[in-house]
């Protein structure tokens, strides 16, 4: 029995597991089957993904890389920084505009600037009918009027102090709008104008007021010394001789007008009015300066002479004083004294600085003569004495003799020998 039941039997060596493959059938379907041990793969199964049908659902589309809020926010810079580069971009070309604009308004206004109160025409005083008026009225404006203009006034000195010129000058400018006719606005403004060198505005200023009051001398001087300054000597001219009939003597005054006279070459009546100026003030060196010019343009070389000495006897570092008393001694022919007068310059100031003068043809009277030309030539040297013979023998007038320079000078008591020999 037992024998029969073993022969009906599967083979033992698997008899003992079948149910165990029977159970693995139910969870063998959907599921990858087993690798064997002895598969030798190159790629572990460790690193290998499976893909199921989530992961088969994203195939082709690609990963994101940023978050969407950055991009949000890099956006909204752009826009910020666009929006900025638009207002500069108006800004600039309104700022372009308006630079244009002002720039044709120039053009078409250039020469057109803004008059001085003192260089419009105006009514000094404005005549008023109190009769037809209301009295009370107007003496009420005038007095607001008055009151202004005066406290304008008095702001000028707190200015001055500070330093602030122009704004005194615009305080007055307004007082004179208020008040056209107001004394102390107009000498403050030609004062004031004066120190900018605003010479025309001055003058106006002085003008006005003397048209006020033309008898205050002191404001007849401060107008010749505004034209003098403004360079109009025939209007200095002028005022000076007015004022001279009318007052007594002042010195500026005179001096005014001897500059002027001068420069208008009335040389007899500038040396004239130079003298005046000396008598009160022998000091002056302007003046004399100015009366040996006078002199030597009247070709009144003596008297020029004479005034140069004195010059030279003050200052004599001065070069001019030698080279113009080289000039008188010339053309007084005193030939002795002028070479004097070059040897001492050029132990003073140099020998080119007396070779250059000696080139001048105001000493052409002197030129021949032995003194001379032995001072030249000691000077200058042989080449440069050819050359004063050459000017010689060229000279205005009857054709002279020539004359062969003497080597060795003359004596004379009037010369002094040492002067006319070379430097060490």
């Amino acid at each position: 029995m037992r024998k029969k039941r073993q022969n009906s039997s599967p083979d033992h060596g698997t008899v003992g597991f079948d149910h165990l493959a029977t159970s693995a059938d139910l969870y063998s379907s959907g599921t990858p089957a087993e690798q064997p041990l002895y598969d030798n793969r190159r790629v572990s199964d460790a690193g290998h993904v499976h893909k199921t049908g989530r992961h088969q659902a994203v195939v082709g589309r690609r990963k994101e890389t940023a978050d969407p809020r950055e991009k949000m926010a890099l956006l909204a810079i752009l826009k910020s920084v666009i929006v900025i580069l638009l207002l500069m971009i108006t800004f600039f070309l309104l700022w372009k505009g308006i630079k244009l604009y002002e720039e044709k308004v120039w053009m078409e206004t250039q020469g057109e600037k803004e008059l001085s109160p003192v260089l419009r025409d105006v009514v000094l005083i404005e005549e008023i009918d109190i009769a037809k008026q209301d009295a009370e009225k107007v003496f009420a404006e005038r007095i607001k009027v008055w009151r202004e203009s005066q406290r304008l006034i008095g702001s000028v000195d707190t200015l001055l102090a500070r330093g602030n010129i122009d704004q005194a000058i615009k305080r007055c400018q307004d007082a004179l709008l208020l008040d056209p006719a107001h004394s102390g606005a107009l000498e403050r403004l030609g004062e004031l104008y004066f120190e900018k060198g605003l010479f025309i505005e001055s003058v106006n200023s002085y003008i006005r007021l003397l048209s006020v009051d033309p008898s205050r001398e002191d404001l007849q001087v401060k107008l010749i010394q505004s034209l003098d300054a403004l360079g109009d000597a025939k209007s200095v001219v002028f005022m000076a001789k007015w004022y001279q009939e009318d007052n007594l003597y002042n010195e500026d005054v005179q001096r005014f007008l001897a500059n002027a006279l001068f420069v208008q070459k009335q040389f007899a009546e500038a040396a004239k009015a130079y003298e005046r100026v000396l008598v009160d003030n022998a000091n002056d060196i302007v003046a004399r300066e100015k009366l040996a010019d006078s002199y030597m343009q009247l070709e009144q070389y003596d008297k020029a002479l004479t005034t140069l000495e004195t010059l030279r006897v003050s200052n004599y570092r001065e070069q001019r004083y030698y080279y113009g008393i080289a000039v008188c001694n010339a053309q007084l022919r005193n030939s002795e004294e002028t070479v004097q007068a070059l040897g001492k310059a050029a132990h003073l100031f140099g020998q080119k600085v007396v070779v250059a003068w000696v080139k001048d043809p105001k000493l052409d009277p002197v030129r021949e003569d032995r003194a001379f030309q032995a001072f030249a030539d000691r000077v200058g040297g042989e080449e440069f004495r050819k050359w004063l013979e050459q000017m010689a023998r060229t000279m205005d007038g009857p054709e002279r003799e020539e004359v062969t320079p003497q080597l060795k000078l003359p004596t004379t008591e009037t010369i002094d020998a040492e002067l006319l020999q070379p430097r060490k």
